[in-house]
């Protein structure tokens, strides 16, 4: 036994094992940054930040296509909306940029659930789309993944009768060119021509009633398809001709919005230049859609002005 205040000595440090330790962590940290910028340099993208808006762009048209392709169904009206690209928030420090597009389908009432099931199962079987019913049927919700991080999304009630499927890209660097043009529409439908005919002869025409409401007098001879030709660009009174949105089509050809303001708009409007025989598939005050073969023709009051869209379905140009 040792004396008081003695004990063993403490032993050494192992000094070799402590260098070795740091020298190992110090090469793992080394080969892992070297991983990082080969994969960042090399790799495909794993994840949406990767692909900058100018990638995002061409994908999101061909996804846009096989949309409007699916929701092509002679019980609902669409109308495609215009492309738009919007600043985003990556993350705190960085601003990205967003490209979306609508397609607004309008569907006779109760007709929701039936239209966003049609549109899933016409859109192609990659994209793995899928309708969710939930709080008993009344809330439903579309989502399917056109590859190439583009998303196909809706949200809606089961009462609704104006749907919009908005196809997005999310949120991407803001590098690379973003060309916003469309495929060429080729020249409006007679539809669209006789429709916006109807519209402005009904609305130079009528005389407001004692509430000031439009009187019988509504009414117009002239049917869509059958009125007289505009001018330049198929808009009548209109020098610029009609604001035009196209996709291509999965299959070939373009499917077009052409769009023309029919005057000013009264918010009692009831449907008017609609042929005989045919109902609307959705109509409220200032509003109305109906369908035509392979032709969707919506009227809506925006800003105080009638507004009338024809969407054709998928043609050559």
């Amino acid at each position: 036994m040792t004396g008081p205040g003695y004990g063993y000595p403490p032993p050494a440090r192992p000094v070799r094992r402590r260098r070795w330790l740091v020298w190992a962590v110090g090469a793992w940290i080394v080969v892992l940054l070297a991983a990082v910028f080969w994969s960042v340099r090399n790799d495909a993208a794993t994840v949406q930040e990767q692909r900058d808006i100018g990638h995002a762009v061409p994908e999101l048209r061909r996804a846009t296509g096989a949309l409007v392709t699916a929701a092509q169904d002679e019980r609902w009206a669409i109308r495609l909306g215009e492309l738009r690209v919007d600043d985003c928030s990556l993350n705190p420090a960085w601003t990205g940029r967003r490209v979306s597009r609508d397609l607004t389908v309008y569907v006779p009432e109760g007709d929701a659930q039936a239209a966003l099931d049609g549109i899933t199962a016409g859109l192609p079987d990659t994209y793995g789309a899928s309708v969710v019913a939930a709080r008993g049927g009344t809330q439903l919700s579309l989502f399917a993944d056109a590859g190439g991080f583009i998303a196909i999304d809706a949200e809606a009630r089961s009462s609704d009768q104006v749907l919009t499927v908005r196809v997005d890209s999310g949120c991407r660097p803001p590098t690379g060119k973003v060309d916003e043009s469309d495929p060429v529409a080729g020249p409006a439908p007679e539809l669209f021509a006789g429709t916006l005919a109807a519209l402005t002869a009904t609305g130079d025409q009528r005389e407001p009633s004692a509430e000031g409401t439009p009187g019988p007098g509504g009414e117009s001879g002239a049917t869509p398809g059958s009125g007289s030709e505009p001018g330049a660009g198929g808009a009548t009174g209109s020098k610029a001709g009609p604001r035009v949105r196209a996709v291509t089509c999965p299959t070939g050809g373009t499917a077009a919005t052409f769009e023309a303001d029919a005057g000013t708009a009264d918010p009692d409007d009831a449907p008017r230049g609609v042929p005989d025989g045919l109902t609307p598939v959705w109509s409220e005050p200032g509003g109305w859609a109906y369908r035509i073969g392979a032709e969707s023709v919506v009227v809506t009051n925006q800003g105080g002005r009638l507004v009338v869209s024809v969407t054709t379905g998928c043609r050559a140009g």
